[in-house]
């Protein structure tokens, strides 16, 4: 999913690290020096907010965490509970199965750096918005040559294990988002059969053949990405509908679904976020779910986790060896699961 903090979805979900008097940035002065403190925001279709690496810096400003209202306006404090549509199914998910709340983006920056490091422990030491260097639809400024270090689905090919990433619109340029397919920007996965449209997630599930590890990526109207005019509700009612659909199938009993956000997208959050890991620094907090039969039920996790953390899960459930020394520095998802 797209661009919204913690604090955002989940600051007053019970039991979790949320929004409190108090905490770091939880009045601020906006641009124009009127003070705003964290409040629940009833436009559930906020126009989007600066979100470059450049802009997130200024919003974390040291670890103050105090410049979003000053760089974003507003909205950017604002936040929704169970009484928002489409959260209420959210908060509902978070209830039945576990909820991270200290889970960070690897990277303080925009895709596709965290999309990079979901799959490679690695954005190439480059966090800044950028689109692969191979087709389709990359028209923007772009790399200077394909990725060639390994990612984990070279790793589960060499194992004679399967895996797919399932996107929105895929090919289609009116619609589609490069940036946000990580395994395009490599020679050895761009335009490979491994890339496929979305709809073909559920024509694979219902015929059995649902690789071993699936990336899902939700365009624009469904991945919650804020845009003025597309309230949130659409996004969360689409995954909700398309959890429901794993849920209904027979592969459901050996499934665990890991939902994301990539970035908190220029919304508060008041976790001041890891700047030591490597060079790039973790971004704001975002939430993050495990929705599985091995899921804790109603559990909240508060360990340190970042993207590398799933990659590190499909790592050890399929016997593969850490990509690099960044991939053996998070913590795994493994105290969400009960087995």
């Amino acid at each position: 999913m797209q661009n919204r903090s913690f604090d955002h979805l989940f600051g007053t979900f019970p039991g979790a690290n949320g929004i409190q008097p108090g905490e770091p940035g939880f009045t601020q002065a906006d641009a124009s020096g009127k003070s705003v403190t964290a409040f629940f925001q009833t436009n559930t279709a906020i126009a989007d907010m600066p979100h470059l690496r450049a802009s997130l810096l200024k919003d974390w400003d040291k670890g103050l965490m105090d410049q979003f209202a000053f760089n974003s306006g507003d909205n950017a404090m604002g936040h929704y509970d169970a009484t928002t549509p489409g959260v209420d199914l959210l908060w509902n998910l978070a209830h039945q199965f576990s909820l991270a709340d200290n889970f960070f983006p690897s990277a303080i920056g925009d895709a596709p750096a965290n999309q990079l490091y979901l799959v490679a422990a690695s954005d190439n030491n480059f966090s800044f918005s950028i689109q692969p260097f191979f087709g389709p639809c990359n028209t923007l400024t772009t790399t200077k040559t394909g990725y060639t270090f390994p990612h984990v689905g070279d790793q589960l090919a060499a194992r004679g294990l399967t895996w797919a990433w399932y996107h929105e619109s895929y090919g289609d340029c009116a619609h589609y988002v490069p940036q946000e397919n990580p395994f395009q920007f490599f020679t050895s996965s761009q335009n490979s059969p491994n890339l496929k449209d979305l709809t073909a997630f559920t024509t694979d599930l219902n015929a059995g053949h649902l690789p071993n590890v699936s990336f899902v990526q939700p365009g624009p109207p469904h991945s919650t990405h804020p845009a003025a005019g597309l309230s949130i509700d659409a996004g969360l009612k689409w995954l909700d509908a398309f959890i429901r659909q794993v849920q209904a199938s027979p592969v459901w009993p050996n499934s665990a679904i890991v939902v994301i956000w990539d970035s908190s997208g220029g919304l508060w959050d008041h976790v001041p976020p890891l700047q030591t890991r490597d060079s790039q620094g973790f971004g704001p907090r975002v939430p993050m779910l495990l929705i599985s039969p091995f899921a804790k039920k109603g559990y909240i996790s508060h360990v340190e986790m970042d993207d590398v953390s799933i990659l590190r899960f499909i790592q050890s459930n399929f016997g593969l060896p850490p990509l690099n020394t960044r991939n053996t520095l998070s913590n795994d998802i493994s105290d969400m699961m009960q087995f």
